[in-house]
């Protein structure tokens, strides 16, 4: 197998889920796809939708034959022929992030002679959803039409958030909702809610991270489960239910000196790993690699001709030789297609997945790049 190789473990993507559903004991899942577009093939039954927020993304859906009532149309950008694009392919819900969203989605549902459910997304303080009383006005409107039906409300306030955070989502949504009820007649039949919990990858090891990610799961779950009592509600996750799954994999091309920091030259780089939250390099996620000797520090560096090229400063690596093997473990979201691959023209890497029935399945082979970088 060449490198640089994203590999997908299909098992450690369905022992997630299966862990996620036994703690959100009753509470649906949605899977949100631009977590990671290749693992739609393997999305389980027991996941009830999947987010969708683009032209593509839905295309890849289409690809993939997705029932269409699984998807939920989404995204901060809308146009009218995606809107209607989506509909015409079936949709089962459609979000609206603005008035203007919510005004094409009912021209859409006109043309389309369907009745569309929309789920009015409430902004949590930034660019995405309305506020308060932009929602109000869209469900005030929604009620005198016959061709949409406002099921219910959108809210996700951002990634690696604190328990007190979902605390303070939590009393707002039970605020916003318990005073929709009373003034404006409206039942919520659907609370779509990202808790947007991180996926530990700075441990040490992936024991420690699972250890992690299960202790902010449980802690979770306990305040979510309030919500669970009052409105139907669905969780929706991406990073969480897919970073353990991915492993990157490089290969030492050259090693050096300068100063007194040894360098390693990999032929990947930070054009395919992104991790959340990692600070130029400045944390170390768990790395795998099978030297044997004499154990020293190292910076890795990836292929690009720029000095922000840095995966990881300081890890200590045992016998390190140029044709080794490093595998970053816990690169399961994102790093897939979130890193700019685009820069220096480099090659696309290989994608694979595996599993224990099946062993390892190449989906997309390596690519050359740079002809999208020309005209």
């Amino acid at each position: 197998m060449r490198t640089p190789a994203y590999i997908f473990d299909i098992d450690v993507f369905h022992g997630r889920i299966r862990d996620v559903q036994s703690v959100f004991a009753g509470i649906p899942l949605v899977y949100s796809i631009k977590a990671n577009p290749f693992l739609i093939p393997y999305v389980p039954e027991q996941i009830k939708h999947l987010e969708v927020c683009s032209p593509g993304e839905l295309s890849l859906c289409r690809e993939h034959g997705v029932s269409p009532d699984r998807i939920i149309y989404s995204g901060v950008m809308k146009e009218a022929w995606d809107i209607e694009e989506a509909l015409s392919y079936g949709a089962g819900i459609i979000t609206a992030e603005s008035i203007r969203h919510y005004e094409l989605i009912k021209e859409a549902a006109k043309k389309s002679g369907r009745r569309v459910e929309i789920l009015p997304r409430l902004s949590s303080g930034n660019q995405f959803g309305m506020p308060e009383e932009d929602v109000r006005a869209v469900i005030k409107d929604a009620a005198d039409r016959e061709n949409v039906h406002i099921k219910g409300l959108h809210y996700y306030s951002g990634t690696a958030k604190g328990i007190k955070q979902i605390e303070k989502d939590i009393a707002r949504l039970d605020r916003v909702i318990s005073e929709l009820r009373s003034e404006e007649g409206f039942e919520c039949g659907l609370l779509e809610y990202g808790p947007g919990l991180m996926s530990e990858c700075y441990a040490g090891t992936e024991e420690a991270c699972e250890k992690k990610d299960m202790e902010l799961l449980k802690e979770a779950s306990a305040l979510i489960s309030e919500l669970k009592e009052k409105y139907p509600l669905s969780i929706e996750m991406g990073r969480f239910l897919t970073a353990p799954c991915g492993t990157y994999e490089t290969t030492v091309m050259d090693i050096k000196t300068t100063g007194d920091v040894n360098y390693i030259i990999a032929d990947g780089g930070t054009h395919h790993l992104k991790y959340y939250a990692q600070n130029m390099a400045m944390k170390i996620p768990v790395i795998e690699h099978d030297g044997k000797g004499a154990a020293a520090e190292y910076t890795i560096c990836g292929s690009l001709c720029t000095t922000a090229d840095v995966l990881a400063r300081n890890v200590s690596l045992e016998g390190a030789g140029t044709g080794d093997l490093l595998r970053f473990k816990r690169a399961g979201a994102y790093a897939v297609t979130e890193a700019p691959v685009l820069f220096l023209s480099r090659r696309l890497p290989a994608v694979y997945v595996r599993s224990k029935e099946d062993g390892i399945k190449l989906l997309r082979d390596e690519r050359e790049s740079y002809s999208l970088n020309c005209f």
